[in-house]
């Protein structure tokens, strides 16, 4: 095989598969928490402060927020995260997470976890038609707290907006910052076997 045709080959190869990458959105995250908290928002700075007021809210403490824009389309997995603090889900607590998608707020479901620990709750918007466009113009959501019985109380460390698995990666607990990860999208891994298939061709070619 001459260099000119293996080369041509390979050009082939990266076209190939490098045009679903471009095409695909890349795995982009926003997470909210006490760093950019805005007046009407209360996520706890850090572990010790998580029964001081205002972050340990009751019933007529229910509030919201609002993530950054994110860009992009053709996402195929949008999850939002939420992480709180003594939710005590199986004795009753029922704190509810809502999100506007445009025209109304949606139910999503509610916290889990347990008595005196962080949690994350997982909230799967995928399925939504209207979560993409919602993602895009900067999610809005809203937290009633104890929708049902009792006296119960909730505290929030953060809130994470994962879109294709997102490029963050976050602990529950606050004030620990959430650190950078770039997953590596499945067309690249395919393509790095294409080439060596290509280059042991090669080798096998010549010493024929």
């Amino acid at each position: 095989m001459s260099t000119l045709t293996f080369k041509t080959m390979l050009a082939s190869a990266a076209l190939v598969f490098l045009a679903p990458v471009s095409a695909m959105a890349a795995p982009v995250s926003d997470v909210k928490e006490f760093s950019n908290n805005t007046a009407t928002e209360y996520f706890v700075k850090d572990d010790a402060s998580k029964y001081i007021s205002p972050y340990y809210r009751y019933d007529n403490g229910d509030w919201g927020w609002k993530h950054n824009a994110l860009a992009g389309s053709g996402f195929t997995s949008i999850k939002l995260e939420v992480s709180a603090f003594d939710v005590d889900a199986s004795q009753g607590e029922v704190d509810n997470i809502l999100v506007f998608d445009g025209s109304i707020w949606q139910l999503i479901g509610s916290l889990a976890g347990s008595n005196d620990a962080w949690a994350f709750s997982t909230f799967d918007l995928t399925g939504y038609s209207w979560a993409e466009a919602q993602a895009n113009a900067g999610l809005q959501v809203f937290m009633d707290i104890n929708a049902g019985s009792g006296n119960w109380a909730v505290t929030l460390g953060k809130s994470v907006l994962a879109l294709d698995g997102g490029n963050q990666q976050c602990v529950p607990t606050p004030g620990f910052p959430c650190s950078n990860t770039v997953p590596e999208p499945g067309s690249l891994a395919l393509l790095g076997l294409a080439i060596g298939g290509l280059a042991l061709t090669k080798r096998r070619k010549a010493r024929g």
